[in-house]
């Protein structure tokens, strides 16, 4: 049977923690979209033609959302877990009556909440620069909270990694952050050479880019047949990798 009280409690302290600091973990996200909305996508974008048929500030935004997105709940997971390691407080939660399901089922949902707020708070801002309509909101939903789950999965393996900040931060500063803005969301693959064209295609956060561009604008220049089992799979396999770890203890039980 579920432990819905512990999993509830730990829940609300993984929810509580981001938001008593909402000036750290929210409104930097919030600036940093609006300064890439003004330089990249108002100023610059004005006069580079139009993307398969819409603007280039338009084109810009899911993938702004989605750096938002990712770079939030993948921030927020290891830095949480990094935290309890380096508190000596993750004792407390390993002796506690929940499953390892329910451990890191708590962390990731912690870690979705801050996703889905940061997505909500882009999207507002994006207002200010295009309609707002929504192709496929259903779509859109499920990609933020899928893609949440991944990078939530994620951060909680580098911060169960790491032994020190500066190993904490080596995954953002070297992978995630390269792959992210190589993944689409500033040019459209039809303007780079062929040969970037191949690698772009091997990096997974191009899929994840593309999809959430088709459920908002409907457009797409990617298989989403071979995207969207893609990312599933990625959230599937990083979910039960990271329960993995918590069951065997790695680098949390001495």
């Amino acid at each position: 049977m579920v432990n819905w009280i512990g999993f509830y409690t730990l829940t609300k302290r993984e929810i509580s923690r981001f938001l008593k600091v909402w000036s750290q973990t929210i409104l930097p996200t919030a600036i940093t979209t609006l300064l890439y909305l003004f330089v990249f996508g108002f100023a610059i974008g004005r006069i580079l033609p139009d993307i398969n048929g819409i603007t280039y500030l338009e084109f810009i935004i899911p993938g702004l959302l989605m750096m938002g997105l990712i770079t939030s709940t993948y921030a927020n997971n290891s830095t949480s877990i990094f935290m309890m390691k380096w508190l000596n407080f993750i004792e407390g939660i390993l002796v506690s009556p929940l499953s390892y399901i329910e451990m890191v089922g708590a962390f990731i949902l912690g870690g979705i909440v801050r996703g889905l707020i940061i997505g909500t708070v882009v999207y507002l801002i994006s207002l200010f620069f295009y309609s707002g309509s929504i192709f496929n909101p259903i779509l859109f939903i499920s990609l933020m909270i899928i893609v949440s789950l991944i990078f939530s999965s994620l951060g909680l393996i580098t911060g169960l990694w790491a032994e020190d900040w500066d190993q904490l931060n080596i995954w953002s500063t070297f992978i995630i952050t390269p792959l992210v803005f190589l993944g689409g969301v500033f040019h459209s693959i039809s303007l780079v050479p062929e040969s970037l064209q191949i690698v772009t295609k091997m990096n997974p956060i191009f899929y994840m880019v593309d999809a959430l561009r088709y459920s908002m604008l409907g457009i797409s220049e990617s298989n989403l047949a071979l995207g969207l089992p893609l990312i599933i799979i990625l959230a599937v396999s990083f979910f039960f990798f990271t329960v993995y770890l918590f069951k065997i203890g790695y680098k949390i039980r001495r």
